[in-house]
This record gives C-alpha cells, structure tokens and sequence, in this order.
C-alpha cells in the first residue's frame, strides 16, 4: 500500500513538472515570470507539497531560479547555458555507454529491444520523448554505476529531451534510427564506439538547441509548433 502510494506522488509530481514545462514552453510564463505555488496549487487543484517538488526539480534542471525571499522564477538562460547543460549530459552518457557495453546482460538488451519498437510506433512527440528518456534511462542502469546512477538523476539532465525533439531538425523515425544504432553498439558490446556515437547523438541535440536560441535572439522559447510560436510565425 504504501510502495502504491509512493508511486502516485511520483506520478502526480511528475505530472505538475511536465504542466509547468508546457505552460513555459507555450510562452505562457516568460522569463522573469514568478511560478506561484499557491495559485499552480488552485489552478491545479492539488496540494501545494507537490507543486513544490516539481518547482525544485525544474530549478534543478535550471529552467527556473530560486530567488531568496522572493520565489521561483523562470530563468533567462544564456547559449553558454546551453553548452554547458548538453555537454554535461554527453560525457554522462557518453560514460553510460561505454560502461553498459560491457556489462549489460541479455534481459537488458531485450527489455531495450521491445523498447524500441514501442519507439518506432510512436505517434507524437509526446509519446517519443516518454520512450526516449526510458531508453537512456535502461543505458544508465546497464552501466551498473552506483555514483553515476546518482549523479545522472539528480542533474535530471535527461528532462531536458522534450525540449531536444520540440526543435530537432530529425523526423521521429530518424531519431529513432539513432536510438538502434545505440542498441546495436551495445550488443556488439562495442564500448569505446557506443560511448563516442553516444556523445555525439547529446551534443548534436545541445548543438541544435543553442543555434535554436541564436534564431530566437537571445530565447529558447516558445518552442516551435507553440500556440506562441505559430502566431508569430504567421
């Protein structure tokens, strides 16, 4: 009962953080703008405890600031910001990598496989981005690194996938192309090739990100295909 418990407050934290995210990437909340907990807790209608945990996880990721005082905020972030995030996570993963090639065990590569094939059938985004963060999630755990596993969640580094998709230049299928040949690489337990493909496939979406950003002049939001994105588009 109480593992139940636990699992929904996972869930419904989870689900105030992806709102929130969604509501800055429509342009909603602008940078500069305060997240209120007591009015996302009405609009919501949940208790402010959760909308908390998922404000702190935001702030983690660094697309809000706590302001001392004054509150959550939603962060101005710079190209260098940019950088320093997706370079962070491509030596992470990098690392993931090279270590699961040559220690994932047979289960892992199956649980991975149907995985993927769910991938392939996704529909939307959406959907996508749940498959992809669960994918480099089973990288992480087949890397059997304690320290790694720890560092790689509390960065939550891997949040950052929906902005990734929202501004990629790859169609669905070809981003999952990539994810196979990760699979692949793995199953060849290729270490040193899997780690480098690895790193290339995150610096490659932080690259896109940031020359997103320079387009934007200066702002990562709204991202394209936004309600705010196609009014100012038309």
């Amino acid at each position: 009962m109480e593992g139940n418990r636990l699992t929904e407050k996972a869930t419904l934290r989870k689900e105030i953080r992806d709102y929130i995210q969604q509501q800055i990437a429509s342009g909603r909340f602008k940078a500069g703008d305060r997240i209120v907990e007591t009015q996302m807790a009405r609009e919501l209608g949940v208790s402010q405890a959760p909308v908390r945990e998922a404000i702190l996880e935001l702030a983690a990721m660094g697309l809000l600031e706590e302001r001392p005082y004054s509150g959550s905020f939603v962060r101005k972030l710079t190209a260098e910001d940019i950088e320093d995030i997706y370079n962070t996570r491509a030596f992470l993963d990098e690392y993931a990598a090279r270590r699961a090639a040559l220690r994932v065990t047979a289960d892992q590569l199956r649980e991975m496989e149907a995985l993927l094939v769910e991938m392939d059938r996704a529909e939307n985004p959406h959907d996508f981005v749940e498959k992809d963060i669960a994918f480099h999630a089973m990288v992480v755990d087949a890397a059997g690194s304690p320290a790694l596993k720890k560092v790689w969640d509390s960065l939550r580094l891997v949040e950052w996938t929906g902005l990734s998709v929202a501004v990629t230049r790859n169609t669905l299928p070809e981003l999952a192309k990539q994810h196979w040949r990760i699979f692949r690489l793995l199953e060849r337990h290729a270490d040193h090739t899997a780690g480098a493909y690895m790193f290339l496939h995150i610096k490659n979406f932080g690259d896109e990100l940031k020359q997103h950003y320079q387009e934007m002049n200066g702002n990562i939001l709204p991202l394209p295909g936004s309600a705010v994105e196609k009014e100012r588009t038309t």
